[in-house]
């Protein structure tokens, strides 16, 4: 796993160039601690911190083919390199090293720019095509490894990175932020691709690649996302299933360094384990977060399963003090960022890195397979949206008139938002789950200042790009609801999350449910073997039976989630406030500290709880007090 950089400059290399590449690629020592590598031409310069997991001696970056036409700096990892080494091999091309980089580079010898049809993995890359002139770089199908790049100058001339901040070092950057973007922020907790904060920065989207060549940038889709193809029966296609599973994992343990796996007590990660143990001779090592709340901790469910299948188990508690971290964690994302599991993921990456360097985990399974509640309530709306106006409206009397719990995902908090999106169409039914801040709440949350900024367009790009990606005409509603996910939360929540906080501990983190095997595995399930009734992910489950405990099989969708609200309400109460003091909020001239002040106080007296509105301005306070500021005022 590594840490790339480069700077595109077309027409020459001013003295700065090399000392600027060398800038950024330092900037990121913690996604590659053992060694850096540079390559620098008139046109291109590249560099890249490499952690060493793979071919430990002869596997140094940058990687060149038989005659040094062709550079290439690679983070990530590509599945079944050996078979793909061997075809090559049988073509003619001559390799220097047993590193899947070097595949990399005698894949692009073979197809050119259609070499992703012949591989699968994690990866971001960037490769030099010194005869054609040509930059190359790539992200994953799934975007599990970042890219960064900076708009394109009119002379040609642009940068990328594996992380957001390195490029914040360049003087031709502006650290204007985006209004849209920050918008999108504070209704998701998130930045949506290919957005960043900052106008002058971009994310390369996931299967998609950027080619320049003769002066022309372009941005070009290889891969989309796989239609549903016809459903198998319930045997067959839990037969696939399995199968896909079995070989992915079996794949991913491919490691020349220790190896181990996030252990959470759900179903996905035990399932992940499960597969890692059939196919090791020596106990796995697995990693797991503790908390004292006990509607959070799935420590003991998590350390029965790791008895039951013979791993070597290790435990971490989080507790109110370690958002302390929270500076921290956001300095690793570069932008505001608010999944309160940053926390636990920041903690047992920690706890994992001092005992391995690969760790696999259980992330995609939800979106997938259909894990979230939210599926579930699609498929109940329907139902409800037939009953009589009187009776709909009396269930949602009811349902606000539930006392307030800080239970994880609390039921009187699945009711409430439930009776609340239920009666909407599906796309504005699904926002009603996963918004953060609605637009009225926005006429209130922001300063008269950004609210003109944005007024115009309040929640409305996240619709746009959703509406582009919600197909309501594909096989059911669960599917397109989970497409939607895919595209979206798993990339720029859940698989950023991970990422950030693995690598901050020079830990890389494999998912073994995103292998290309599994996703078409996946693709042949009906509906019914995602959802059914309340039960979430029905064939992985019935695939599981005899071999996890009952009460991983039965257990209903917990995620991994954080106390937040008792958290905020008392040991870290002090803190909050303190965060959202109203002289600190009006230096960055977006929020209006009167309303936030109210939402805390709510959330104090328990009117409602208020955890995620809290946790998303906390974290944009502490993003914004860290940054380099320049406003889009």
């Amino acid at each position: 796993m590594c840490g790339i950089s480069g700077i595109y400059h077309p027409h020459h290399i001013p003295n700065n160039r090399s000392r600027l590449l060398r800038q950024m690629t330092g900037a990121m020592t913690h996604r590659g601690p053992d060694e850096d590598g540079f390559y620098e031409n008139p046109s291109v310069s590249l560099g890249m911190r490499r952690l060493n997991v793979i071919d430990l001696t002869t596997g140094s970056q940058p990687i060149a083919n038989e005659d040094g036409s062709v550079h290439v700096v690679f983070n990530g990892e590509i599945y079944g390199h050996d078979a793909l080494r061997d075809n090559l091999q049988a073509q003619g091309h001559v390799f220097r090293s047993t590193s899947d980089t070097e595949v990399l580079v005698h894949l692009y010898e073979e197809y050119g720019l259609d070499l992703f049809e012949h591989m699968d993995g994690m990866f971001a890359f960037a490769l030099w095509d010194q005869n054609r002139k040509r930059l190359v770089v790539g992200r994953d199908r799934f975007g599990i490894k970042p890219l960064f790049f900076t708009v394109p100058r009119p002379d040609g001339e642009f940068a990328f990175s594996s992380e957001l901040r390195p490029l914040l070092g360049l003087p031709t950057v502006s650290k204007t932020w985006d209004p849209i973007a920050l918008d999108q922020y504070f209704t998701l907790s998130y930045i949506l691709h290919p957005r960043s904060v900052y106008r002058d920065i971009r994310k390369l989207q996931p299967g998609h690649l950027l080619c320049v060549e003769e002066g022309r940038f372009k941005e070009i889709p290889y891969w989309t996302f796989p239609e549903n193809l016809p459903a198998l029966g319930p045997v067959e296609a839990g037969g696939a299933l399995d199968r896909a599973l079995s070989s992915s994992v079996k794949d991913m343990m491919r490691s020349d360094v220790p190896l181990g796996a996030f252990l959470s007590g759900g179903l996905d990660s035990s399932t992940v384990v499960y597969h890692m143990a059939a196919h090791s001779a020596r106990p796995i090592q697995t990693f797991s977060v503790r908390y004292d709340e006990s509607s959070f901790d799935e420590g003991l469910l998590a350390r029965e399963t790791a008895q039951r299948l013979g791993t070597e188990h290790h435990e971490i508690w989080a507790r109110p003090e370690d958002i302390r971290l929270l500076p921290e964690t956001m300095s690793s994302f570069g932008e505001p960022f608010a999944d309160p599991s940053q926390i636990p993921t920041h903690l047992v990456s920690g706890l994992a890195r001092r005992h391995v360097t690969v760790a696999l985990s259980g992330d995609g399974g939800d979106e997938i397979l259909g894990g979230y509640l939210t599926y579930v309530a699609s498929l109940l709306a329907d139902r409800v949206g037939r009953l009589p106006w009187a009776g709909r409206e009396f269930l949602r009397w009811c349902a606000h008139r539930m006392p307030v719990s800080h239970g994880r995902v609390s039921f009187d908090y699945k009711i409430k938002k439930f009776m609340d999106g239920c009666e909407l169409p599906p796309l504005e039914r699904h926002a009603a789950w996963k918004f953060i801040f609605t637009p009225q709440d926005k006429q209130s949350l922001y300063s008269t200042t950004f609210k003109k900024e944005v007024a115009s367009v309040l929640n409305q790009p996240v619709f746009d790009q959703w509406k582009g990606l919600f197909d309501p005409t594909v096989r059911s509603s669960v599917h397109a609801y989970q497409n939607l996910d895919i595209k979206t939360f798993l990339v720029d929540n859940n698989l950023t999350k991970v990422d950030r906080m693995s690598m901050a501990h020079s830990l890389e983190v494999r998912v073994p449910f995103l292998d290309l095997r599994v996703i078409e595995a996946t693709r042949r399930m009906a509906s019914s073997h995602r959802v059914q009734g309340w039960q979430t992910k029905v064939l992985l489950r019935k695939i599981m039976k005899g071999r996890l405990s009952s009460e991983v099989l039965t257990g209903a969708k917990k995620g991994f989630a954080v106390p937040l609200a008792s958290w905020l309400k008392g040991p870290a109460k002090v803190f909050s406030e303190n965060m959202l003091r109203p002289e600190r909020l009006g230096k960055s001239g977006i929020l209006n500290p009167k309303f936030v002040s109210e939402v805390a106080q709510r959330h104090a007296r328990g009117d409602r709880d208020m955890n995620r509105q809290l946790w998303n301005l906390i974290c944009f306070q502490t993003w914004f007090e860290g940054s380099e500021v320049s406003t889009c005022l």
